[in-house]
């Protein structure tokens, strides 16, 4: 199984894409200005593998490779920059916490998972999961509105190192200290 869930900023509804193909993915990322929940760490590198083809299998093994065996052969390069923008990244470390302890803090919509995900879902559950991600996209867009000072602080590192906000506050630092000098004293 593999799902997209993606609305827009202060939008109504979520849209649900169920095992949508290569160009469907391709046309979704192209078209959008992608901000998540720790994005930058998992769902871009399974969009990225999506856009190149790979099968509802093979993304599932991919899945594997990232969550349970930490994997960082499992990631390419090239997906870090996909999205715009990573929620959780740009969190200060006094906000830095899952997705899930976000729902309990803002009390919003907190919904567990029952299926496990190391196994094939069966067809008969996949609009239940398709809510469950449905709801993340809702709990992501109300931590991004909880947390608009970091947000501001991660557009003022953009602009004082000259990177990305995509880019990880640890490249906005060292930039700016060492600029880019390679060897730094």
């Amino acid at each position: 199984l593999f799902i997209i869930c993606w609305k827009k900023l202060g939008g109504k509804n979520v849209v649900k894409m169920i095992n949508p193909n290569a160009a469907q993915v391709e046309e979704f990322v192209k078209g959008s200005r992608l901000v998540g929940f720790n994005n930058r760490r998992y769902d871009n590198h399974i969009l990225w593998a999506a856009m190149m083809g790979y099968t509802v299998e093979q993304l599932f093994n991919l899945s594997q490779r990232i969550v349970v065996d930490k994997d960082k052969n499992a990631m390419f390069g090239e997906a870090y920059n996909l999205s715009y923008t990573d929620v959780y990244d740009f969190l200060s470390s006094a906000n830095k916490m899952g997705l899930k302890k976000w729902e309990i803090k803002l009390d919003i919509n907190h919904v567990e998972n029952a299926r496990p995900w190391d196994k094939p879902v069966d067809e008969k559950y996949w609009d239940e999961i398709a809510n469950y991600c449905c709801n993340d996209v809702l709990a992501t867009e109300a931590v991004w509105n909880a947390n608009q000072a970091d947000w501001e602080a991660r557009e003022m590192l953009a602009n004082l190192s000259g990177l990305s906000v995509n880019d990880t506050t640890n490249s906005h630092t060292t930039k700016i200290i060492v600029g880019n000098d390679r060897n730094p004293i």
